[in-house]
């Protein structure tokens, strides 16, 4: 039975062969009988079957492509020519643009840090999918500006959501350190610290500013902990910024141990209760020098100060210097240096302001931000000084470039002729963006904020305050607000049931209410009132939260709180976690509270805690 079948497939088979060979033949003969432009429109009927039956590809491609060249063709069948191949090809290269995501998404999750992939990631202008990793769809130097404007304390989430995030996050969490060694501290992050760096050198470049906060007697443990910081030292290949921060202070030994690995450190501060860092004039790039000492009494000579300040003349831009009001102490000679004329931010903390200095800031045409906090020997002068500015041609001829300002003065309450002067001196300046007058009386505050048109951060004292008051500020501050600080001591209601007031700030980052209250002490009531109390505090700083959307933090009689809000499925529930209080030598940067104009506003060296810890500033 198989042998006939055989022979009759085979018999069939061969009786369609010729069959098939006539049919061609008859079908070239046919078409070599048309015109050239039937031929052409036979070539593109059949491109576009071929076409819409999914079987584009190089034939096709050639079918058209001498469709195209053949002369006295109808406009329309070229458009639709053109048309069909554009859509054929769009169609393709989707499809390997597809393929090709899949594969960097592949590498992206065997190796998010690759060069190459980082690199494509960035000159990569397609159309991005919606099923990508929210990564991919923007270069990561658009995502690290996006974590630049998110508060520390959630920034934090991102270490959790993939190696991407992780990487900025810690590049930025890690940018600046603090490490407290004590002997009421807990050490072990400052040596595990110490022992990562060591270990990890990619660590380690992401640490550019360092800051080391000492409270020991001279001891064998202090000695111990010094030892253990210098073996770490050269570990710290970016460092840029340093300061050593408390008790017993930067000496010489130190001083060299510094200068040999990080001779060009680009900021440096030196905050304790002496000036002990003899040979701290040998740094030749500073750009930053910060000194906070109580007294004078100090190993270095204080002339070493104006050293350092020629030595960095053409560097040295941001001057901070401190001392202690209850002790004398003159920055004459400091003040001498030509470094001053060079300075755009320069700030007097906790200290006596001569004539001599003063006259000398008048000098410093480049000054951009001016903190002047203490007390003037010659207030009369001081008022000369601030009343001589004069605007022409727009411009100011005293510190026309200013654009912060606090003048935050000790016993200088009555003296009004100073404050009226330096509201003149205020008026008509358009650049100024943060403002702290301290105890400056309150109608002469509200003369000058009018003309504060790119005013972000305030700090205002209201000592009346009601909702007349309150709205009189309101309608003269601009509306694109950022940052506000507002202190009272009486107010005509409960401070929070004031915060409704400032929904007309649609970008206020922070608001601190302060009415220089103190929260509720366990000691001085019973367990149930202390319970009462309490939850009465936090619900009235939580009130000011739920008042105001956009803020992220909350600041609460001097207190500071970072705002969690629950999502979507938990509603309007907002939560407040307490931020630490200032240390004892806190000093400038204090806590993270999201924006520059929040941390300028909130300063928390202002003076500086040499007696009692607490969270009073001023």
């Amino acid at each position: 039975m198989a042998a006939p079948s055989n022979s009759s497939s085979s018999s069939s088979s061969s009786s369609s062969q010729p069959l098939h060979d006539e049919l061609t033949a008859t079908v070239f003969g046919a078409v070599e009988s048309l015109s050239q432009v039937r031929k052409a429109h036979f070539l593109l009927e059949t491109s576009l079957a071929l076409i819409e039956s999914g079987r584009y590809g190089d034939e096709v491609e050639n079918y058209l492509d001498v469709y195209l060249r053949t002369p006295g063709l109808d406009k329309r069948d070229v458009a639709r020519a053109l048309l069909a191949r554009g859509n054929a090809r769009k169609t393709a290269g989707e499809k390997l643009l597809a393929r090709a995501q899949q594969d960097f998404q592949a590498v992206a999750k065997l190796d998010p840090s690759n060069r190459e992939l980082q690199g494509y990631l960035r000159r990569n202008n397609m159309i991005h999918f919606v099923d990508e990793p929210a990564s991919q769809r923007a270069p990561p130097e658009i995502w690290e500006l996006i974590a630049r404007f998110i508060p520390r304390y959630h920034l934090r989430t991102w270490l959790f959501v993939s190696a991407f995030h992780r990487d900025i996050a810690e590049r930025l969490i890690f940018h600046t350190i603090d490490l407290y060694f004590g002997e009421d501290q807990d050490l072990n992050r400052g040596l595990d610290i110490f022992d990562r760096v060591k270990a990890e050198p990619v660590f380690a470049s992401r640490v550019k500013a360092l800051r080391l906060h000492w409270a020991y007697e001279e001891n064998d443990m202090f000695d111990l902990m010094t030892r253990m910081f210098k073996s770490a030292l050269p570990a710290f290949k970016a460092l840029r910024e340093f300061e050593w921060i408390g008790y017993p202070e930067l000496r010489a030994e130190m001083v060299q141990a510094v200068l040999h690995t990080h001779a060009n450190l680009q900021s440096l501060g030196l905050i304790g209760w002496h000036f002990d860092a003899v040979g701290v004039s040998a740094f030749r790039d500073l750009r930053k020098f910060i000194l906070r000492a109580e007294d004078d009494d100090g190993f270095a000579d204080m002339g070493e100060v104006r050293t350092v300040l020629d030595q960095n003349q053409a560097t040295l831009r941001h001057l901070t210097l401190g001392a202690y009001l209850q002790r004398n102490h003159s920055w004459d000679h400091a003040f001498q240096s030509a470094t001053i004329r060079n300075l755009t931010h320069l700030e007097l903390v906790d200290t006596r302001i001569s004539h001599v200095v003063l006259a000398r800031i008048a000098h410093a045409h480049r000054l951009e931000s001016l903190t002047l906090h203490g007390t003037f020997e010659e207030p009369c002068s001081a008022s000369v000084v601030f009343g001589s500015d004069h605007v022409i041609d727009g411009v100011h001829t005293f510190l026309p470039h200013l654009e912060e300002f606090r003048f935050i003065m000790v016993g200088h309450d009555n003296d009004l002729n100073l404050f009226q002067s330096v509201a003149q001196f205020l008026r008509h300046r358009p650049k100024l963006r943060r403002l702290d007058l301290g105890c400056c009386p309150w109608d002469l505050v509200y003369g000058v904020l009018p003309d504060l048109t790119n005013l972000r951060a305030l700090r205002v004292r209201i000592a009346n305050l009601t909702d007349a008051s309150l709205r009189a500020l309101l309608d003269v501050i601009p509306k694109a607000m950022v940052a506000i600080h507002l202190e009272t001591a009486v107010s005509a209601k409960p401070l929070h049931d004031y915060a409704q007031s400032f929904t007309v700030f649609n970008s206020l980052a922070m608001l601190h209410l302060n009415g220089n209250c103190r929260r509720p002490q366990p000691n001085l009531l019973s367990d149930k009132e202390y319970q009462v109390q309490t939850a009465l505090w936090a619900s009235s700083a939580r009130s000011i939260a739920r008042a105001l959307p956009s803020v992220d933090f909350v600041g609460w009689h001097g207190e500071h709180y970072v705002v969690v809000r629950g999502g979507a499925d938990i509603g309007d529930k907002v939560e407040l976690k307490e931020l630490p209080s200032r240390r004892r030598l806190d000093c400038a940067k204090g806590v993270d509270l999201g924006t520059e104009d929040a941390a300028w506003m909130e300063r928390k060296d202002l003076p500086m805690d040499y007696e009692m810890p607490g969270l009073q500033q001023t």
